[in-house]
């Protein structure tokens, strides 16, 4: 089609960059670049060498890593914004620990340099890591803005149970009451809902309020009546539990008494049917944890839960964490970028053994590092869950293929040495900004 267009005086630009080749999977060959001085043998390269985002360590790292691929065309990418601050590589147990960290990590960043949730992206390979990642965020009231999949809390299963918690939380939550006493279908119809809603406006009480009063019994039959005061009374027995007994075990009760598990997989296919209650499972199990660990009831919990329900807005100009792939998150800067789970398996991906899959996956690496334009935070956990076994891991290859003199270790057995005049500078600083603020 370029021949044809271009005609016999191959009068036409092409712009590309063979480093971010990262769409292989859906078509996007990198041999369509690699063809070109081939079909064009008259072609003139221009190259942009000069990055106009990123400190020169951040770029010494890009090149380093990408320098193990084949290259197409070669460049070397550099700036004059000054040296930057060493790329840190954190060494984690486990990948809540890794998720704790980073939340941690970039919370006391954004203090010390008195920026805004915005400078900051957290990225990483699939959207399975962003779970963990979201409950600490949610749990230390940080706003964030999810690309590149959906937040785990806006799944349809997570917000079925949700509903329930919400209704426990405040009986006149109309929408949560709705949401749950349809899910699953407890012989309450869209009549009897339609006549408890106009009952309820006359009234302006709400759903929960209005299925209890005489005025409305009168105007439905015994038989629509039945299955919505049981759904009610059902809901106050929860509420007499829900201020003593341990979050886990009243969770379980509710999951058993709704028998969700069984409506999950009436309404999906079998496979769609255990990843959703795989979902709902964790989402209680974490609430469980949280409840132990806090000494929080389940109405603790959800009235928390409640509070931060503001953050699944999507407003773009809101200041707010950026969570997202790799691949969502090229041609976009952050100045401030984390990346979790270089490790192999995750980065690069377990099935990528092929070299070409290696070099793609290179690439993908270098998407992410070049992102960032004044710091750079890497992450890895030393063992992950899979399914229900925990596999050990190692340190993503890329990581060494970066170079050492730019990176600083903390945990684990390759751990830098303290920087002491670093460190000294550091909390000079803070002091500093902690003096204005006492002053002002």
């Amino acid at each position: 089609m370029l021949r044809l267009l271009a005609g016999a005086r191959a009068a036409f630009t092409a712009v590309g960059d063979d480093d971010q080749a990262i769409y292989g999977w859906r078509g996007a060959d990198i041999a369509n670049l690699r063809g070109l001085p081939r079909d064009y043998p008259n072609l003139k390269v221009i190259k942009l060498e000069q990055n106009y985002r990123s400190t020169i360590r951040i770029l010494k790292a890009a090149n380093a890593l990408i320098s193990h691929n084949e290259k197409l065309f070669d460049k070397q990418l550099w700036s004059d914004l000054g040296h930057g601050d060493p790329i840190t590589v954190n060494t984690c147990p486990d990948k809540e620990k890794e998720a704790e960290s980073v939340v941690m990590k970039l919370q006391a960043h954004r203090f010390a340099h008195q920026g805004t949730f915005r400078d900051y992206a957290i990225l990483y390979r699939g959207n399975f890591q962003a779970r963990a990642v979201e409950q600490f965020l949610r749990k230390q009231r940080i706003p964030y803005l999810l690309s590149g999949g959906q937040s785990f809390f806006e799944k349809s299963e997570i917000k079925d149970i949700t509903s329930y918690l919400r209704l426990l939380a405040n009986n006149d939550d109309d929408p949560a009451f709705i949401r749950a006493v349809n899910t699953p279908r407890r012989g309450v119809g869209t009549s009897t809902l339609q006549a408890l809603g106009s009952y309820a406006g006359e009234r302006q009480i709400s759903l929960f309020a209005a299925a209890f009063e005489q005025g409305f019994a009168q105007r439905v039959q015994a038989r629509q009546l039945s299955p919505l005061l049981e759904f009610c009374d059902f809901i106050q027995r929860l509420q007499a539990r829900a201020g003593s007994e341990p979050a886990a075990q009243l969770l379980a009760g509710l999951l058993g008494a709704t028998a969700y598990e069984a409506w999950l997989y009436d309404q999906d296919e079998a496979r769609v049917a255990q990843v959703k209650w795989g979902n709902v499972q964790e989402f209680c199990d974490w609430l469980g944890r949280k409840g132990s660990e806090e000494q929080k009831t389940l109405l603790e919990l959800t009235q928390a839960i409640a509070l931060i329900s503001m953050l699944d807005h999507e407003d773009p100009d809101v200041d707010a964490v950026q969570l997202s792939t790799l691949h969502a998150a090229k041609g976009l800067e952050f100045k401030h970028v984390f990346l979790i789970g270089i490790e192999e398996g995750v980065l690069p991906h377990r099935e990528a053994e092929a070299e070409s899959r290696i070099e793609e996956e290179r690439r993908l690496m270098y998407v992410g590092i070049t992102r960032a334009q004044r710091s750079l935070h890497l992450s890895y956990a030393e063992k992950r869950q899979q399914g229900r076994d925990v596999i050990p891991c190692q340190a993503s290859r890329f990581i060494g293929e970066m170079g050492s003199e730019d990176l600083r270790f903390f945990g684990g057995k390759n751990e830098t040495p303290p920087d002491k005049a670093t460190n000294a500078e550091r909390f000079s600083a803070l002091k500093a900004m902690l003096g204005k603020a006492k002053v002002s």
